[in-house]
């Protein structure tokens, strides 16, 4: 997609959507609007694991239940409650869209919660906001081609404008990372970024969506694209699901993100593969987030100091010079 059709696309989906964003954009102003700076360096010495809604999911719910105690896990909306089903708490759920379904996804799962950190489109559905014992609430927007953030960021108070992703299931990557065209970084710095379910495609022999057989006959209707996975099993895909896996793809490598593929039957390995149980072990000096802290504030200080030292030595430049245009 040129810049032109994003363009285009970015404007036809403001003129569709905007009156609800704007709606629940002022119903979200009534919260706190918290800095995702709260969440910088908090994975240091630590894997997560991203949970998208794929059959690999499934296939390795065990695997994850039995793994969990050593990792934080992020969740999007519709895998957040088959993860509390199997015993799963996941540390964070991330919601983007305005209309995703609160009675069907979250109603079920609404008293379990307090272990999870909800992350909040401000102009996704406010009633995954209202309801839930959350742990904590955050929220953020999304940037836009054409600047559509700066209207819902002046509505509901939020400063965390965060780059668009093409669904909920790249935005847990974008949420974690938060690399744009102006800086790559990695604001919450787990070591490494486990995906699961990040499928982007379907076996012949496997399920449409984790837990759901056909998808609604997407299975059926929705079948574009025929190909083999790299462990050898015929898959298939949509255009808007290949779509979306070659904008991660291309996020993944533009900002060096540190990804471990875990699907074995997937459209795209995201540069990296891995075993989900051995990488869901990994734990690395987790100690040096105290470190890293102490040194940043340390780095900070002596910035000001710098900045102290620099003005200084510009007045008395000024002085001199002043003085010396004198007769």
């Amino acid at each position: 997609m040129n810049h032109d059709q994003i363009v285009k696309q970015s404007v036809q989906c403001y003129k569709q959507w905007a009156p609800q964003w704007r709606k629940h954009a002022e119903e979200h102003s009534q919260y706190e609007m918290k800095s995702f700076e709260n969440f910088r360096n908090i994975g240091i010495g630590k894997a997560i694991l991203a949970v998208a809604n794929g059959y690999s999911f499934e296939e390795n719910i065990e695997v994850i239940k039995a793994n969990a105690h050593n990792v934080d896990i992020i969740a999007c909306d519709k895998t957040l409650g088959h993860l509390i089903k199997a015993g799963i708490k996941p540390t964070y759920c991330i919601v983007c869209d305005a209309n995703v379904s609160y009675e069907k996804y979250l109603k079920p799962y609404e008293s379990e919660l307090k272990d999870t950190i909800l992350i909040q489109n401000v102009c996704g559905n406010p009633l995954w906001t209202k309801n839930g014992n959350w742990r904590d609430r955050y929220f953020y927007v999304n940037k836009d081609v054409m600047s559509y953030e700066k209207e819902f960021m002046a509505i509901s108070g939020c400063q965390n404008a965060v780059t668009a992703g093409t669904n909920v299931s790249n935005m847990m990557i974008v949420i974690l990372t938060q690399s744009d065209n102006e800086r790559r970084q990695n604001l919450f710095c787990y070591d490494k970024i486990l995906l699961i379910g990040f499928d982007y495609s379907w076996r012949a022999d496997g399920k449409y969506y984790a837990f759901d057989d056909d998808g609604g006959g997407k299975k059926f209707y929705m079948r574009h694209i025929y190909g083999m996975s790299h462990s050898g099993k015929m898959i298939f895909s949509s255009n808007n699901l290949s779509s979306s896996a070659s904008w991660l793809h291309l996020y993944i490598k533009a900002y060096a993100v540190q990804t471990v593929q875990c699907g074995q039957h997937v459209l795209n390995d995201f540069g990296k593969r891995g075993d989900l149980a051995a990488n869901m072990q990994y734990r690395h000096k987790p100690s040096d987030k105290g470190r890293v802290k102490n040194l940043i504030n340390k780095q900070q200080s002596l910035e000001q100091e710098l900045k102290w030292v620099q003005n200084n030595l510009k007045e008395i430049a000024k002085d001199h010079w002043l003085q010396s245009q004198t007769v």
